[in-house]
């Protein structure tokens, strides 16, 4: 276990447990109209999915574990209200990254009848052997951000049964670093080499798969000679991210001079609001910035800073909740699911974004940027949202 991931529990919606885990529940003192609403779902979701609606209800457990940001509560909040929106009782927890207290809360919540779990942002110490009670008592589960392979071996395949979604992190490496290299170096002449830029990272081997792949792209540029890595950060603190970074970035910028160093490189979104804030207040303007993940704080972000923090690697979060919740869905409905999926890296680059852009509306700006439309929507998945919604009489 990371020696800085000992943190507790942050949330617990709703509370944890009596509630949710109720297999008769009680509908006292709810309107007329929500009383016809449940006339017309709860049939459907019986004819659908009949096994989860044994007991009357499709209950979903979403849990995430990983200190709070922009980006998980985007994914997080997608989940819930699609989840919602097809009628389940959809209770989540944010958990802070202690590996041994998520473990049992995962064997807390295959304990009490739920019918379906997401799991978001495991880490090493969690394995697919967390996994086997809840697939023994068939439970159906999705991940993302998380593998867990067969045996713990990634050489095998993901747990049969489960379905992991993933970022494509590799990608987001790459693009993320190329950009920077190429505003930084533009243009060599023919025959003669790129010069290597010099650069400041803030990146960590977390046992996080994602951050893991995305540090493996970046140690190959160094070997490879398209970087030259003059100082790393190491997340200091990761209850206070950004507070923590700010602080270590400007005492670390104090100790090289204007013109040596060009460039800084946050894989994660949340270590680069605290770049953002040390860059400011240090005032060197010289140093440029690209990141991954965005949201709509980092968009903000960019724009105030558009010539240094010029470019975001990332796929959607919102995006990502929606397909996991879909895929878990698609599950309990006893469709064929895919054992992997992955959600394609895009590059939003500053030049390209303006203050009327939001996470709402830039699939309409970004080229390449995908909605939801289509993906894992079953026919089914309209009907129980007319139905939840009222449109169906």
């Amino acid at each position: 276990m990371k020696k800085y991931f000992l943190y507790v529990l942050i949330i617990l919606i709703p509370a944890f447990f009596p509630v949710s885990c109720n297999k008769n529940p009680v509908y006292d003192a709810v309107s007329s109209a929500t009383k016809n609403k449940r006339a017309v779902i709860e049939p459907l979701l019986q004819k659908i999915m009949p096994e989860a609606m044994a007991d009357g209800m499709v209950k979903v457990a979403i849990v995430r574990n990983l200190a709070p940001g922009d980006y998980g509560q985007q994914y997080m909040e997608s989940c819930v209200a699609e989840g919602r929106a097809m009628g389940f009782i959809v209770d989540y927890f944010e958990l802070s990254g202690d590996y041994e207290h998520c473990r049992n809360h995962i064997l807390r919540i295959i304990a009490s009848d739920y019918d379906g779990i997401i799991f978001c942002l495991g880490g090493e110490d969690l394995s697919h052997y967390d996994f086997l009670p809840g697939i023994g008592k068939r439970i159906k589960i999705v991940t993302f951000d998380n593998l867990p392979y067969r045996d713990d071996d990634p050489r095998k395949d993901i747990l049969y049964g489960i379905t992991a979604t993933t970022q494509d992190d590799e990608g987001l490496a790459i693009i993320s670093l190329n950009v920077l290299i190429d505003s930084i170096s533009p243009g060599s002449r023919p025959g003669i080499p790129q010069a290597p830029i010099r650069l400041i990272s803030v990146i960590d081997q977390t046992g996080m798969p994602p951050m893991d792949s995305r540090h493996e792209v970046y140690d190959r540029y160094i070997r490879e000679g398209r970087i030259i890595e003059v100082a790393r950060i190491i997340p200091p603190d990761f209850a206070y991210i950004r507070s923590s970074i700010r602080e270590t970035l400007i005492h670390t910028l104090e100790e090289f001079p204007t013109g040596t160093v060009d460039a800084i490189w946050a894989p994660y979104d949340e270590y680069a609001k605290g770049c953002y804030d040390a860059l400011k207040e240090s005032g060197r303007r010289e140093i440029k910035m690209t990141s991954i993940d965005i949201s709509n704080d980092d968009i903000k972000l960019m724009l105030d800073l558009p010539d240094q923090w010029i470019a975001s690697a990332a796929t959607d979060p919102s995006l990502a909740g929606v397909v996991n919740m879909r895929l878990l869905a698609a599950k309990l409905a006893g469709e064929n699911t895919p054992a992997t999926y992955t959600f394609d890296a895009q590059l939003v680059k500053t030049s390209m974004l303006t203050h009327s852009i939001t996470m709402a509306n830039i699939a309409l700006y970004i080229p390449g940027w995908l909605s939801p439309q289509g993906l894992f929507e079953y026919p089914w998945i309209a009907t129980l949202k007319d139905s939840v919604a009222g449109r169906v009489r």
